[in-house]
């Protein structure tokens, strides 16, 4: 197989050596691990001292599936939604609607007695490796902490089993007996998710888990995160915001705009042949391999920033920033349609005006050779 090295910015991914991808596997009467439906967190803030308080809809209606063993990946610009859809969906904020099941088990409305216990199946690594160990604490008794949550286990096999989960992610077992302040940020993050897969969850929740880490480290934790998928059958939800990467690591991938999925399909699909505007303009920005390929793409900037989630404009929200918005894209919230490839994307381009009816967005030859709907 030959190997494609994609880059993206600073970062510089192989493209297919050593990652089998299962999400093209046919999934037809397996039950989904998690399934998240209709996903909402609102958040109340002041505008000004003594104001009225205003809705903030950070996430409005995300609806996902993870099934055993793939890799979904979560995009879109800062501020879309993405991380507050992974504490929702793992209660450390706490969503005001939707569904969440997790093995059929529903989590939102769960005591947090249960909620604890429903943890042990799915946890999360964080951006930030630095403020994600207590610096006073000893790696062993970080570690410990999920096993004596979860595990029935004694001190001497805690500390075995501390020294096990090290040496899974290339650290030696000693490491234990050291402080957070002694590592490498690359070997903190390492221990962070030897502690997240210590009680030996079915899903990880991935949160820029690599996005701060130098070039190189970043494909060492790739290489780790995709072993651990392979040898412990991991599933992971990886939110991140290097597509070369999202593109790398996944089966599947989600894209969000301002609090909703608007696209999401096989991820080489998706790249290859994106249905929605956003999504395109998106990908414009990863560089491609060949040179003579990059030269001759357009670069797609969009217009402005996106608008404020306490103010979401009626009809499509991205109709603010389209380059091939019509009539209908400010007035009516355009419906999930299916796309080439078991996907979905919300747009009025695929039912209205051209009709791409699932296709790509790329088949418009002009930006402005739509009819107005």
């Amino acid at each position: 197989m030959t190997e494609l090295l994609r880059t993206s910015g600073d970062t510089t991914v192989p493209d297919t050596v050593g990652h089998e991808r299962r999400g093209g596997a046919d999934v037809t009467g397996v039950e989904p691990l998690l399934d998240v439906k209709d996903l909402q967190v609102t958040f109340s803030p002041r505008r000004k001292m003594f104001r009225e308080r205003v809705e903030l809809r950070a996430v409005d209606g995300v609806s996902f599936q993870l099934f055993p063993g793939e890799t979904v990946g979560l995009v879109g610009e800062s501020g879309c939604g993405k991380s507050t859809t992974a504490r929702g969906l793992m209660r450390l904020v706490e969503p005001s609607g939707g569904s969440v099941t997790l093995g059929g088990q529903e989590l939102l409305g769960l005591p947090a007695g249960k909620m604890r216990k429903a943890r042990k199946d799915i946890q999360m690594v964080f951006q930030d490796p630095y403020s994600s160990l207590d610096p006073s604490m000893l790696v062993l008794d970080s570690i410990a902490e999920p096993i004596d949550v979860h595990l029935d286990l004694d001190r001497a096999q805690t500390v075995e089993r501390v020294g096990e989960l090290l040496q899974r992610v290339g650290l030696p077992p000693e490491y234990m007996y050291r402080y957070p302040h002694e590592f490498s940020g690359g070997q903190r993050q390492r221990i962070t998710i030897a502690r997240a897969i210590a009680a030996d969850p079915r899903i990880l929740v991935l949160d820029e888990a690599v996005s701060a880490l130098d070039v190189s480290t970043q494909n060492q934790v790739i290489g780790l995160l995709e072993d651990l998928s392979r040898d412990a059958d991991l599933t992971y939800l990886f939110i991140a915001h290097d597509l070369s990467v999202v593109r790398h690591i996944s089966d599947r991938v989600a894209v969000m705009y301002l609090g909703q999925i608007v696209e999401h399909g096989d991820v080489d699909r998706v790249f290859d042949a994106p249905a929605h505007p956003y999504t395109e303009a998106l990908l414009s920005a990863v560089p491609l391999p060949s040179p003579k390929l990059q030269r001759s793409r357009e670069r797609i900037v969009l217009a402005g920033d996106p608008p404020d989630p306490s103010r979401v404009p009626p009809g499509c929200r991205f109709h603010t920033r389209c380059k091939y918005v019509m009539d209908v894209c400010r007035t009516v919230v355009p419906l999930p349609t299916p796309t080439v490839g078991s996907g979905e994307v919300a747009c009025h381009l695929h039912t209205s005006g051209p009709q791409l009816a699932g296709r790509s967005v790329r088949e418009l030859a002009t930006p402005h050779a739509v009819v107005a709907g």
